[in-house]
């Protein structure tokens, strides 16, 4: 079969080369495959193969376009003989790395005449560097210098050790035909979030709603072309070392038997269809989720502590306006904000409000809570508290008004501390759970209902 021009173009360049003389550099351009999972957590795992050339045991091949916020100590490599040792250089070009470097040397100073724009350039050695001065050594006298517009260094050569980007190095055995090598590690610097559109339908009674994924890259290196899968879930992780070094070689390890990956049973996947880029210091958008009328449900919620002790103040107080609907999706929603919107009388959507959801499963009930209602008013009063030998008996009375032009239900929760027991309501309870009672309160347009209950309190037993 005949040989790729980029496998040709690899092998001449190997043999063109001493054997162990000089470093083989492979860049992004010798780039097989890139996929890259993506975590919640600041976190992804990036596995880069790309095509070697055969090399020798003596030669140190780098391979560039790499993150410079790798986790070396998960580094593996694959496909590239057995791996003697392995380093991340991240020493990267910089006017302030230049400067430190060229701390006690010689280079030249230029000076640029602000009246006549005349430039002169005199030898100088420099001493110090702090925020935008230097000091420098010119014909045996110290001299402070402005690092401004007027003022430049010119440096003689470039360091050797400055690079203009992160590589990582590595020896092995080395190969002797030319071979596909695959290099996975985690990094800091990729994360991702979910957010959500919710739109109502006119009639409140539907929705629809859009996920965008929002990928993130701070790790200094540019992702292209890349096979991109999202994971949603909360990884534990090991604690960090005291200090991680920027440049570090590790021992000796064979590549070959470190473990794949294991499946991810409590997390959720979800693969991108193509591939994409995702440039350094990028932010990138792209739709995850899709549902179209979906049912949901207005709420109006309001609750309380009863207390044993007396009360006579009135509170006061507007109810929250909860949204709930079913997970009706064909995968789980994963963690994120939602922001809801809802048509006015001229059908220009409004923002109403949104809050965050957690992961939730396909068919279970999502909710969340947009504000506070405008049109109800709660207003709470204790009417009675009297001790007893066995606990405390009170009575409160909860007035719900609606000043709204439709008829609304409010569900009330009262919580309690101690074991309780209602003794009295003029309106049925719908539910009782531990510590908690709740009615379901329907009010009129323009119209107001009460609920009235006694409770009383049991002393906890000793």
């Amino acid at each position: 079969m005949p040989m790729s021009f980029r496998c040709l173009s690899l092998l001449l360049a190997a043999m063109a080369a001493p054997l162990g003389a000089q470093t083989l550099h492979i860049d992004a351009d010798a780039r097989q495959a890139l996929t890259l999972t993506v975590y919640n957590q600041n976190l992804g795992l990036v596995r880069d193969s790309r095509q070697l050339p055969p090399f020798d045991a003596s030669q140190t091949v780098a391979i560039e376009d790499v993150s410079r916020r790798m986790q070396t100590e998960t580094l593996s490599i694959r496909g590239a003989g057995s791996i003697l040792e392995q380093t991340l250089n991240t020493n990267l070009l910089s006017h302030q790395a230049l400067l430190q470097h060229y701390l006690g040397r010689e280079l030249s100073l230029a000076r640029r005449n602000p009246a006549t724009g005349d430039e002169s350039i005199a030898q100088v050695t420099l001493l110090s560097v702090e925020g935008d001065r230097a000091l420098v050594r010119r014909d045996e006298r110290v001299e402070s210098v402005p690092l401004d517009r007027d003022w430049r260094f010119i440096f003689p050569q470039l360091p050797p050790h400055l690079i203009s980007k992160p590589s990582l190095e590595f020896r092995s055995n080395g190969t002797e035909v030319p071979a596909t090598a695959t290099f996975s590690y985690l990094t800091d610097g990729l994360s991702w979030q979910m957010d959500y559109v919710l739109n109502l339908a006119e009639n409140g009674q539907q929705m629809s709603l859009e996920g965008l994924a929002t990928l993130y890259n701070e790790t200094g290196t540019d992702f292209r072309d890349a096979s991109f899968q999202l994971l949603a879930g909360n990884l534990n992780q090991p604690a960090p070392v005291a200090y991680r070094k920027a440049t570090m070689e590790m021992a000796a390890m064979a590549a070959d038997a470190a473990p794949p990956p294991e499946a991810f049973q409590d997390y959720h996947l979800y693969s991108l269809p193509l591939p994409t880029s995702l440039l350094d210091r990028q932010h990138k958008q792209l739709p995850l989720i899709s549902i179209d009328a979906l049912p949901v449900t207005r709420e109006y919620r309001h609750e309380f502590l009863a207390v044993p002790r007396p009360d006579s103040q009135r509170h006061k107080s507007a109810p929250q306006t909860w949204l709930r609907f079913a997970n009706a999706a064909d995968q789980p929603l994963p963690a994120g904000a939602v922001r809801a919107f809802a048509p006015d009388s001229s059908g220009r959507q409004q923002f109403i409000g949104g809050s965050r959801i957690g992961h939730t499963a396909t068919g279970q009930d999502v909710e969340m809570q947009l504000g506070e209602a405008f049109d109800l008013v709660v207003e709470r009063q204790q009417t009675l508290f009297q001790k007893e030998y066995d606990g405390d008996l009170l009575e409160y009375e909860v007035l719900v008004r609606n000043s709204g032009e439709a008829a609304r239900q409010l569900q009330l929760a009262v919580n309690f501390t101690q074991p309780w027991d209602l003794q009295h309501s003029n309106r049925p309870m719908t539910q009782s759970r531990g510590g908690r009672a709740e009615w379901t309160l329907s009010v009129p347009p323009g119209d107001k209902s009460m609920l009235r209950f006694r409770v009383k309190l049991k002393k906890p037993q000793s």
